[in-house]
């Protein structure tokens, strides 16, 4: 049926609008092309990046009427009657109660290849990944079990990983990226010292305090103070 190019783009279409449908719920996806014909994805996962996606596609049921709407969608592209209800036939049918299994094996099968980390991510190493993530969430509680958790590896290769690219620890660079934010609240903000802490991701302002002035040098409300005047 793809060997016709109308078909064929049609059938891509609705692919993408499946990809964006699983990266929008993280699930498992069962749709009806454009055919009738009954297809699904699942995602795949490498270090806790949506790497790919594991395919189940082009099924047809048996329910009555399943075959005339499959050549009525192929009229439209293939004009031969004899030829649109050969490919319509060729496509494998099987009882619509079976789908939901044959869906539960596919997603199996892609979990399976997320744990085993059969396939590759060629973009981001793992490092970047961390940091970004950090960068984006540092406000909420990070921890290395969460961290080894979101990326699917353990805490030690997380560590030096992060340490081979970057020279310096995860917790150093967390607690660098929560201490330059809240320098940034100080100043630009009217929020209490009590408030910038908990913003950032410090759960105990008086920890917050110590950690900002061992790096300042001052607490943080006379860092505010020296600092708001230039403004």
């Amino acid at each position: 049926m793809q060997q016709t190019e109308s078909i064929r783009r049609r059938c891509l279409e609705t692919d993408r609008l499946a990809f964006e449908k699983v990266r929008g719920t993280d699930e498992a996806f069962v749709y009806k092309c454009h055919c009738g014909l009954y297809e699904a994805a699942a995602p795949i996962y490498h270090f806790g990046v949506l790497s790919g996606f594991l395919m189940m596609g082009q099924i047809r049921d048996t329910e009555p009427g399943t075959l005339d709407y499959i050549k009525k969608s192929l009229s439209g592209s293939i004009s031969d009657s004899e030829e649109a209800e050969k490919c319509a036939r060729s496509v494998k049918a099987i009882e619509s109660t079976l789908i939901p299994a044959y869906v539960d094996i596919m997603k199996m099968v892609a979990e399976h290849i997320t744990a085993t980390g059969k396939i590759n991510y060629c973009g981001e190493d793992l490092a970047e990944l961390v940091k970004k993530y950090i960068n984006r969430n540092f406000s909420s509680g990070i921890s290395l079990s969460l961290l080894s958790e979101k990326f699917g590896c353990s805490g030690s290769t997380l560590m030096k990983r992060f340490k081979e690219k970057y020279g310096t620890t995860i917790a150093v660079y967390l607690n660098a990226v929560r201490l330059r934010n809240a320098e940034k609240l100080l100043v630009k903000s009217q929020l209490s010292v009590k408030e910038i802490a908990a913003d950032c991701g410090f759960s105990d302002q008086n920890y917050f305090s110590r950690q900002f002035t061992r790096e300042h040098g001052m607490p943080p409300t006379e860092y505010r103070r020296l600092n708001s005047s230039q403004l």
